[in-house]
């Protein structure tokens, strides 16, 4: 449901992206210098989507080390999924504290064109990795398939 919703968050942060890099083109084009707000709100929305797509990579499982970890070894293919999970747990938690530590760090200070708190940028290290936590918790204990408790 969460990873849903963080999804389609995404859809709409590419979509907003998009514009904002449109519109950058079309000033300089027509108006010969482009407005210095549109790139650093892209750069700020492209952290946050980067960061919010890892986490739903996470929890479907379409990862790179996700899929070749379990696949080398079908055997034991159960516990590497849980070490795959525990050590996302790891970094969400490693994430989540380093995070919050660089956005007290950091408050107070503006951003250069939007003149924006900085922490709106940094906010998302720690906001993913609080999901980083969420979604590898729910990889490690996945709820049981309702097909195979009947078969």
């Amino acid at each position: 449901m969460i990873s849903r919703l963080v999804a389609n968050l995404c859809v709409g942060l590419i979509f907003v992206i998009l514009g904002l890099l449109l519109t950058q083109v079309l000033m300089r084009y027509f108006h010969g210098s482009p407005p210095s707000w549109t790139e650093e709100l892209a750069i700020i929305l492209f952290a946050w989507l980067v960061l919010l797509y890892a986490t739903v990579g996470l929890r479907e499982g379409f990862h790179v080390a996700i899929e070749t970890i379990p696949s080398r070894y079908v055997r034991l293919q159960g516990w590497a999924n849980r070490w795959v999970a525990a050590l996302a747990v790891i970094f969400g938690w490693i994430t989540l504290t380093a995070g919050i530590d660089y956005v007290l760090r950091t408050a107070g200070q503006k951003s250069a064109a939007l003149q924006i708190p900085i922490e709106t940028l940094y906010l998302c290290v720690p906001v993913c990795g609080a999901l980083f936590i969420l979604h590898g918790v729910a990889r490690l204990f996945p709820e049981p398939d309702p097909a195979e408790a009947t078969a």
